[in-house]
């Protein structure tokens, strides 16, 4: 019989953990962006390295319990960390969560079970004083907890989704943090409670109404950090939802500003039209062509209209190439531009607002830092001359490519690599970074994809958004 029952406790509990270990390992390869080989590999490496780890410290039983629990943290973020190819801020907070989940929905589920095979022990026994549960009882209860823990991963992965979209490094840490050291206290919880600090002596109720309040203490406080944690978590996912759609906001509003700018320039030329005809035709007639070339200009100029203007196919990027173009002017900086769009371009103007928009933000902003170096550099003498090839630059390229809308800018750059950009070099570093999730949350509504590369002081960005399936969807 005992060698029987050692079986059991043996196969049983491997059986669950082997099913929490591939719901974990899934887990992270679907929020990892991963591979299969990847998902093989850690739950391999996990079912190991853990495995271990108990060994140990069910040999050597001096072994605290909060110093194998924190090793076994570490040994769980330490794979993630290694295994998985996303980014580090995104694996620690991927990890952190799962811990998060493990601890106290595990610990949640065991308490709550414990409390309820005490009862019914308790119960079947006659109402003797019965505080122990049974082998089978809590085996019973062991494969419940797993089964409720593997349950949790799966119903919580499609809502954890938003979390892990594209976000500031800084929020990824800030709630890796904050959901770490919720685990630390279910740490220091479990510790107490193995010790006897949870369970007090209340008289007739003897020890097992002593382990019933333990358990139960354990359930509420298990239960209120879950609750606190989903706050947490989901709040902070909302926060910034909000601030992403406030700067999408902006956007559109900055970009239906310049077009109510230029309609209203174009909207003065034409209602002074005739009085401007009138004046062209009498110096054609008096063959003043210098005087009528000069007045053409200032009519292009007062209708914001001249010669090199953009003519992509959209009034909305126009108007941005325009007003961006003015910059760049005033500030010396070249400009190259070569930009179509088709007529039936699935792509809303909206987000072809957002994703330019940006870009050119980001652009001008490196071409002004530039000039702002160069000047320092010279002594701020403002009128030395600058070589051709060392003057601020900015190119655009926007068209059709084999059903796929190809958007290319480059410019000037003092960065080192593409993930410089990563780093804020502004006075208010908490909304650094903003202009570049915008533009890629605007290419991940087309399937689009976005690549960043700086080199020999040139900085490009390439957007391929497929228009074929937009195109079906509008079907």
């Amino acid at each position: 019989m005992r060698q029987a029952a050692g079986g059991w406790d043996v196969f049983l509990p491997l059986i669950a953990y082997l099913l929490y270990v591939w719901r974990v390992s899934h887990f992270f390869r679907k929020h990892l962006k991963g591979t299969w080989r990847e998902e093989g590999v850690f739950a391999g490496l996990l079912l190991a390295v853990m495995g271990g780890l108990m060994a140990l410290y069910l040999k050597y039983t001096d072994i605290p319990y909060i110093l194998y629990a924190m090793c076994s943290h570490g040994v769980f973020v330490g794979l993630v960390m290694a295994v998985f190819r996303d980014e580090r801020e995104k694996k620690l907070l991927a990890a952190v969560i799962l811990l998060v989940m493990g601890s106290l929905i595990l610990n949640f589920s065991e308490s709550f079970l414990c409390c309820l095979g005490l009862i019914l022990t308790h119960m079947t026994a006659g109402g003797g004083q019965i505080a122990t549960t049974g082998v089978w009882t809590d085996r019973i209860i062991m494969l419940m907890t797993y089964g409720a823990g593997t349950s949790a991963i799966m119903l919580l992965s499609k809502p954890l989704e938003a979390v892990f979209e594209e976000k500031r490094k800084s929020w990824y840490l800030s709630l890796s943090m904050s959901l770490f050291c919720t685990v630390l206290v279910t740490d220091l919880a479990n510790w107490a409670a193995s010790n006897g600090i949870l369970v007090q002596d209340w008289g007739r109720y003897g020890l097992y109404g002593n382990q019933l309040i333990s358990h139960s203490a354990m359930c509420m406080f298990t239960g209120l950090a879950m609750a606190a944690a989903g706050a947490l978590v989901f709040g902070m996912e909302r926060m910034a939802r909000e601030e992403r759609a406030g700067e999408e906001y902006r956007s559109q509003v900055m970009c239906y500003q310049m077009m109510e700018e230029q309609y209203r320039q174009t909207e003065r030329l034409r209602h002074d039209i005739k009085n401007h005809v009138i004046a062209l035709q009498s110096l054609v007639q008096n063959r003043q062509w210098e005087k009528a070339g000069s007045y053409l200009r200032e009519m292009a100029e007062t209708g914001g209209v001249e010669a090199e203007d953009e003519v992509t196919g959209s009034l909305v990027i126009d108007a941005l190439l325009y007003h961006k173009r003015r910059q760049a002017a005033e500030k010396k900086i070249r400009w190259q531009c070569d930009a179509r769009l088709s007529a039936d371009c699935p792509v809303k103007e909206t987000d072809l607002c957002i994703i330019v928009g940006n870009i050119l933000d980001n652009a001008l902003e490196a071409c002004f830092r530039l000039q702002e170096n160069a000047m320092s550099e010279t002594g701020g003498i403002a009128g030395k001359r600058v070589e051709a090839g060392d003057e601020p630059f900015i190119r655009i390229y926007m068209g059709t490519v084999k059903k796929c809308l190809f958007l290319e800018v480059q410019n000037s750059t003092d960065l080192a690599d593409s993930q410089e950009i990563l780093r804020s070099r502004k006075e208010n570093p908490g909304v650094h970074g903003l202009g570049l999730r915008n533009i890629q949350a605007a290419a991940e509504k087309y399937n689009g994809a976005v690549h960043t590369e700086a080199e020999n002081g040139v900085f490009t960005i390439s957007i391929l958004l497929p228009l074929y399936q937009q195109a079906q969807n509008t079907l």
